[in-house]
Formats: C-alpha cells, sequence, structure tokens
C-alpha cells in the first residue's frame, strides 16, 4: 500500500467516466475538472485500476458527470470487479436513468450506488438541478431497492434546500437508505454560488444529534456519523477550512480526459497517462508498469488541501482563511 509524505494510505480511486450531464445544479464541483473531450474507454479504465489494485487500492468509485450517460457503463463495472475478489465498485448518479440501467450495473457486479437527492418536492429539487426529475429518480430509488442493491443518498446542503431536511431524513427512513450530508465547496460552479448558497451544517447539527441513537466516527474524511433508531447512518462531509477532513483522505482521482489528479480542490500535480493508455507500441504489461509509476508519482504529490498553520487553517496554497473548524 502507498503512504503519502503525511502519512495518509491510498485505499481509493475515484474514477471520471465524462464530463457530460443531463442535469444543471446551481452548485456542481464538476470533480474539479475543466472542459475537455472524454478519453477514457473501459479498457483504459480497467488498466490504471489494475495498477492502482498492485498498489492495494481495492475501492473504485464511477463519476461524472453523470455515468450513466455512458453506455457501456456496466462494461466499466464487470472489467473492475474482474480485477479482484476483494475489489468494491461503487457509482455516483443522479439517479435520472437509474430505473433503467440498475438491473445492468447490478448484473456486473455493482456494491453499492450513491444517487444525488437534493430536494424532496418537486419545486426545491428542480430548482437546485434545473431538471424536474425527482419523480423518476424515486422509481430508479425503488428499483435499485428491489434488485437489493445497497443505496446512499446523497444531499449538498445550501440555503435552498435545507428546510428539507426533515423530509429528506424521513423518506431515507422510510427506504431504509443512508445519507451523505454534504457540504456546498467552492469548486466549479460552487465557487460562483458559494457566498450566497453556503449553509454550515453546524446549523443543521441540531437536528441530527436530536435523531441520532448513537454518534460514530468514520475514518475517511473522519467523518461524523450519525445513526438513527433505524439503522440509517448519516454521514456528514464538511470539508471547506477543516484540516481533520483532509488528513482522513485517502483517494485519488481519474479524470475524464486520463489524467491522475491528487486533490479535487486543486488542479496542479496532475499525472497525463493519456499517451501510456493510447500507445499502440506498448504491451498491457508496459502499460501497467508506466501506470504504477504514475501512480507512485501522484501519490508522492498528495497534500492536505486545508491545513493547521500556527492555529489558523491554511489552504495548500498558502491562504490563511480563520479559524479551524472540527466536525
Amino acid at each position: 500500500m502507498l503512504v503519502d509524505r503525511f502519512g495518509r494510505p491510498l485505499t481509493n480511486l475515484r474514477i471520471s467516466l465524462t464530463s457530460e450531464c443531463n442535469y444543471n445544479c446551481v452548485f456542481c464541483h464538476r470533480e474539479g475538472e475543466g472542459p475537455a473531450p472524454d478519453a477514457l474507454s473501459p479498457e483504459d479504465v480497467e488498466l490504471v485500476a489494475s495498477a492502482a489494485y498492485l498498489h492495494g487500492v481495492k475501492a473504485f468509485k464511477l463519476t461524472g458527470g453523470e455515468p450513466l450517460l455512458r453506455r457501456d457503463v456496466a462494461e466499466v463495472v464487470s472489467r473492475l470487479k474482474s480485477i479482484g475478489r476483494d475489489v468494491e465498485v461503487s457509482l455516483t448518479t443522479n439517479g435520472y436513468f437509474l430505473s433503467e440501467r440498475v438491473g445492468q450495473l447490478v448484473e456486473a457486479g455493482l456494491d453499492r450506488v450513491n444517487v444525488s437527492l437534493h430536494g424532496v418536492s418537486p419545486q426545491v429539487y428542480a430548482r437546485v438541478t434545473g431538471v424536474p426529475g425527482v419523480e423518476r429518480v424515486l422509481r430508479g430509488l425503488r428499483a435499485a431497492r428491489d434488485y437489493g442493491l445497497r443505496v446512499k443518498l446523497n444531499f449538498v446542503l445550501t440555503s435552498l434546500n435545507a428546510g428539507e431536511l426533515p423530509q429528506l431524513l424521513d423518506f431515507a427512513s422510510s427506504m431504509g437508505l443512508d445519507v451523505n450530508l454534504i457540504e456546498l465547496i467552492p469548486t466549479g460552479r460552487g465557487r460562483e454560488v458559494f457566498n450566497s448558497l453556503y449553509k454550515p451544517v453546524e446549523e443543521v447539527l441540531p437536528l441530527l444529534h436530536a435523531r441520532a441513537a448513537r454518534v460514530e466516527r468514520r475514518s475517511l474524511h473522519n467523518r461524523p456519523v450519525f445513526v438513527t433508531p433505524e439503522g440509517v447512518r448519516v454521514e456528514v462531509i464538511a470539508n471547506y477550512c477543516n484540516p481533520s477532513f483532509c488528513m482522513g483522505c485517502t483517494r485519488v482521482r481519474l479524470t475524464h480526459d486520463a489524467k491522475l489528479k491528487p486533490c479535487l480542490n486543486r488542479n496542479d500535480g496532475l499525472v497525463d497517462v493519456s499517451a501510456v493508455l493510447k500507445d499502440p507500441a506498448l504491451s498491457r504489461e508496459e502499460k501497467v508498469e508506466h501506470l504504477l509509476e504514475a501512480i507512485r508519482v501522484v501519490n508522492s504529490r498528495r497534500e492536505p488541501f486545508f491545513k493547521l498553520v500556527d492555529g489558523y487553517c491554511a489552504t495548500a496554497d498558502g491562504r490563511v482563511l480563520g479559524k479551524p473548524r472540527s466536525i
């Protein structure tokens, strides 16, 4: 297993399959990626993941854009699962196409899915996502449940939808679904709306405490987890000005245009592997050897974006933001 110079192990590869999306969410961070043509074939994904697996990475998350826009997404899942019996493959989706694709995904071996549900009422949902699609998403959630697929809801907390959090938790309890409560971050489109839409999770923590039977902490990002009496787990994901969050990061990213990216919040330190993947003169084994080295390099460039500096929270590029948070 690779460990960076801050003592953080590398256990997770987050793979963006496409920059295309059928939604227009007001806060989309676009996985920290810029506009560029999609460049990853299913074989490319398998090659990079195979190299990561040889470094001890066993968890792979497929993202976008919207990954279900890729007609070959089930093939990608199947190829990833073929790497090793201990591989976990999950996927993050807006859920719009889930009801029609879930059967293929389960057959391919998908272990679990994160479905974005940023509003319960049609009005709030459409205002946040730009699409009147909440009923389709709910059908997809029911279909995933019927297939026995593990499902977690992603809810990005903003001033637009914070009032629907109680209803979202009620819905999650009724369906037996876990929840990621995610703070807005100033990356991608989120940078443009951060000052107007940002709502710190501290404002809703009393609600979570009131509903929780117990509180745990997950090692990934040092996330607090509120567990309801019904067994629903609500993970709080709040990275802004939170050094303990960054110190719990265990992932790198593969962008849709074939670059290894060490941090969501930064666009430096990337390692371009497109030439290796597309070189017809290289054998599969040679490509994996090159990719092993590329992963070693990107791991050496991993660095907490938010740090403690003389008691204050500072970013990796030297900006001092103020007192650090502890969630």
